[in-house]
């Protein structure tokens, strides 16, 4: 028998406000305890606008570091939809969730065949997608998660509970294996994360400037072009052949053969 050893992190956050916007009170005198097996999920496994930005935020984040886009997971969904709200229904920040689970035993309570790592975040700074994802990718732990090459799919789940300990909760549970749920267009806003550049913005045998889509592209894939990048002065600087460009960089595109007259004019 072969022993694989995988690695997998847990890593929270919390954030609270000295003052804190609430739309109405909520009585914490009697925790409820609610069980996966029985209400997995109280939103369903379908992800919201704010959850899916996250997504596609993460998606584009990986690709730009070499790893491969992470998949939606159904199940994995409901598990972190289940825990963010669970977090401010019974007023916790943890990872051991108020039926006693920790992130593994949760998602295959809520059918998934794996072991998961998970981030969790707290706080009413934290209410998007772009506010959760820049705290976890700049927190070490958060970002290890992020960043896991061995990670093939992501359950996204966002809670907002008024007169909870901190407004909003945000969970993402990380999965090594496919589970034959990720999401049809149809059912997610998100469908993948495009990458390269679009064709149709670029004039035939001319320089082109263009700016390369959210998943960014490697230099080798450009297909009778040569990538310059501008600098502060004004001036144009090729990229080297085996370099990657990220999402959202914008860049001049040369036909092979024609060069720039001293970084400056094409010829």
């Amino acid at each position: 028998m072969q022993l694989t050893t995988r690695f997998f992190a847990i890593a929270g956050i919390g954030l609270l406000l000295a003052a804190a916007f609430t739309f109405g009170p909520r009585d914490f005198g009697t925790p409820t305890v609610a069980r996966a097996l029985a209400n997995c999920s109280p939103s369903g496994a379908t992800l919201d606008a704010e959850e899916s930005n996250f997504l596609s935020l993460l998606n584009s984040y990986r690709v730009e570091n070499g790893l491969v886009p992470l998949a939606a997971s159904a199940n994995l969904t409901r598990s972190a939809a289940w825990l963010a709200a669970d977090m401010g229904a019974n007023a916790y920040f943890d990872h051991a969730d108020s039926a006693g689970r920790g992130a593994t035993q949760r998602v295959q309570d809520c059918g998934y065949p794996d072991q998961a790592g998970e981030n969790i975040a707290a706080g009413l700074a934290w209410s998007t997608g772009q506010d959760v994802f820049t705290a976890w990718r700049n927190s070490p732990g958060h970002n290890a998660n992020l960043l896991n090459a061995s990670y093939r799919m992501v359950g996204i789940g966002r809670a907002y509970v008024a007169n909870s300990p901190y407004g909003w909760y945000w969970v993402a549970d990380f999965g090594f294996a496919e589970d034959g749920t990720a999401a049809t267009p149809e059912q997610l806003p998100f469908t993948g994360v495009e990458s390269g550049i679009r064709s149709t913005s670029l004039t035939p045998g001319a320089w082109n400037v263009a700016t390369v889509l959210p998943g960014g592209m490697k230099v080798s894939d450009l297909q009778g072009w040569s990538a310059w990048v501008q600098l502060a002065n004004g001036w144009w600087q090729e990229y080297g052949a085996d370099e990657f460009i990220p999402g959202g960089t914008v860049l001049g595109l040369l036909p092979r053969g024609l060069s720039l007259d001293r970084g400056r004019t094409a010829r």
